[in-house]
């Protein structure tokens, strides 16, 4: 028989209790498994990220809607999620508004003007942190990470393995900059990060 996924049973999850399922759901992801399955287990690492990234959006505020680009777009490293784990994104919605997904393998100032949200797992060439940052202030951009330190170095989410579960750490400073805001439900379940680094 067959076990459903332990990410598809926490997408199903009412609410905000999506993010302690999917929390929890890493445990089963990284359990220790054969090298035959390896792939599987990779693409089920790749199924959660997108799933945080998902429901990250479902619960963020943006300071404007483009009326020229209504949708909510994710803008995404090409190598730091499978594209398999986007796949029937086209035809979601969030917050009223269609989704759309991109892949990038290197980020100009054009390419991300229209990003609502980021996410890479390597520094991006050619573009250093401070960048990234100013570019994002300006296009209300949400960046999401798993780089360490990246919260403390100006991300706005970064996402960290801690006792075999999928955490995330919030740059509330940063955040303010980019004219973002989280649900509350969603800033108690993280690891709030000052200006200078150093969890609060």
């Amino acid at each position: 028989m067959f076990k459903s996924n332990p990410v598809a049973r926490a997408l199903r999850k009412p609410g905000l209790k999506w993010l302690r399922a999917l929390a929890a759901a890493v445990i089963a992801s990284s359990a220790s498994v054969p090298a035959t399955a390896q792939t599987s287990q990779a693409d089920s690492v790749d199924a959660l990220h997108a799933a945080f990234l998902f429901n990250f959006a479902k619960f963020t505020t943006w300071p404007t809607v483009n009326d020229l680009d209504t949708s909510i777009k994710f803008c995404v490293q090409s190598g730091a999620i499978g594209q398999e784990a986007f796949a029937g994104w086209g035809k979601k919605r969030i917050q009223n508004r269609p989704v759309r997904v991109a892949f990038f393998s290197q980020f100009t100032e054009s390419d991300l003007q229209n990003c609502s949200i980021l996410f890479f797992s390597e520094p991006p060439q050619g573009a250093d942190m401070k960048w990234l940052a100013e570019v994002s202030a300006a296009n209300n951009t949400l960046m999401v990470s798993d780089i360490e330190g990246f919260s403390a170095q100006g991300g706005h989410i970064e996402l960290y393995l801690a006792n075999r579960r999928l955490r995330f750490k919030v740059n509330l400073g940063a955040l303010e900059k980019a004219r973002l805001s989280l649900g509350a439900g969603v800033l108690n379940l993280a690891e709030i990060v000052s200006p200078t680094g150093a969890p609060k």
